[in-house]
């Protein structure tokens, strides 16, 4: 009986560290779409991959400003359905936060974890739980390549929008075409 138990625990300990491994993994997913898609906000989309360096070193919320600062101002077309994935980022970003940063101790019988950050000047707990973490990894698989996402969707239509303003700007021979799965999406076809 006592074997049993420590095999449940240590197979309880196995499937929490790979819970967070996981939600860690789809986080990172969703920072490096979010650096890609703020090298788009430079001037020249040509010169994108020169950026890469540049967005990668920037912290997460500065890849949420520059976009948001950029599609307020060049494209609107997008806001509404960029400010509700920034609202789901914000949230999943909160509990990151925890997940990441939060641990005080770690034990492994307990079906719980408690994790703990300070948030305006308190200290506030949060439980975490095995199923709870794959949830909150799910949302996360969701804001990158669900419906509007941003490694999905999202990233497509954004990249056509920016791809088709600066080809209404430049001469033909500094215009882009872009291609999805082989296909012209780009208002110019070439």
């Amino acid at each position: 009986m006592q074997a049993k138990k420590m095999n449940d625990i240590f197979e309880n300990d196995r499937k929490f560290k790979e819970a967070i491994g996981a939600f860690i993994i789809a986080f990172s997913e969703l920072e490096f779409g979010l650096a890609i898609l703020c090298t788009l906000t430079e001037f020249d989309p040509r010169n994108k991959d020169k950026f890469l360096s540049k967005y990668i070193g920037y912290s997460f919320e500065q890849k949420r400003n520059t976009l948001n600062d950029f599609i307020k101002k060049e494209l609107p077309e997008v806001q509404k359905i960029w400010s509700e994935i920034n609202t789901d980022i914000g949230q999943i970003n909160r509990e990151r936060r925890f997940i990441a940063h939060g641990f005080m101790t770690y034990s492994l019988p307990n079906e719980n974890i408690s994790t703990y950050v300070k948030e305006k000047g308190k200290i506030v707990e949060q439980k975490q739980s095995i199923e709870k973490i794959k949830n909150l990894t799910k949302s996360l698989y969701e804001i990158n390549t669900g419906r509007n996402g941003v490694n999905g969707e999202f990233h497509t239509q954004f990249t056509k929008m920016r791809i088709d303003k600066w080809n209404d700007l430049v001469i033909e021979k500094n215009r882009i075409v872009y291609k999805v799965n082989n296909e012209i999406i780009s208002q110019w076809k070439g």
